[in-house]
């Protein structure tokens, strides 16, 4: 019991230090850019996926945002793709990708050197899937054929994230959420970011 008393003390002192050393990120208003590493699995549907499920999109961009006490206001984007075989009944290859860019905000409910806000995107995208074909007459010397699909989507993210403030104009977080998207589009979504402040 004392060990465990200690434990969490210890992690109480370095979370959510209540002394002058602690970290809180931006200060009453600030400013600051930062990357973004995005986890997607789209759930595109059956009958727009050539027979099974798409999922699985590793997606990497930036976000930017000016912040005014617990508020978080900006802008960001994203893009990733993607390749599988076999998702219908001959195997077919499918390449494609997901992007998209529009307005985040967030909101910080615990504001100290631990973190907890709860925010989202919404915005546009583009969603892409190429399928290739094999040769209709199955000789050799005919050549694959590529079916392509190209759509404009609208994409909402609404998350919960958890970050963490080594520095005063650095934070470090990792989210939860799930994509909201037109075109049958939408499924789990997780992220990590790291941002860093230009304005004290």
């Amino acid at each position: 019991m004392l060990r465990l008393s200690t434990l969490f003390l210890f992690c109480w002192s370095v979370l959510l230090p209540t002394s002058a050393l602690a970290q809180r990120f931006g200060g009453d208003f600030g400013g600051a850019v930062g990357f973004w590493l995005l986890y997607v699995d789209p759930g595109i549907e059956e009958d727009r996926s050539f027979g099974r499920d798409v999922g699985g999109v590793l997606s990497m961009g930036g976000r930017g945002f000016l912040q005014t006490g617990r508020v978080r206001l900006g802008g960001g984007g994203f893009g990733g793709s993607f390749s599988r075989e076999g998702l219908n009944e001959l195997g077919n290859k499918v390449e494609g990708g997901l992007s998209g860019g529009g307005f985040i905000a967030e909101y910080l409910l615990v504001q100290r050197n631990l973190e907890l806000t709860v925010g989202g995107f919404a915005g546009g995208g583009v969603l892409t899937l190429e399928e290739l074909l094999p040769p209709e007459g199955g000789d050799v010397g005919d050549i694959e054929r590529l079916r392509r699909r190209r759509q404009g989507i609208f994409i909402g993210y609404p998350w919960v994230r958890l970050g963490y403030n080594p520095a005063p104009l650095v934070n470090a977080g990792f989210q939860l959420g799930y994509l909201i998207g037109s075109e049958d589009v939408g499924g789990f979504a997780a992220g990590i970011d790291v941002v860093v402040g230009i304005i004290p």
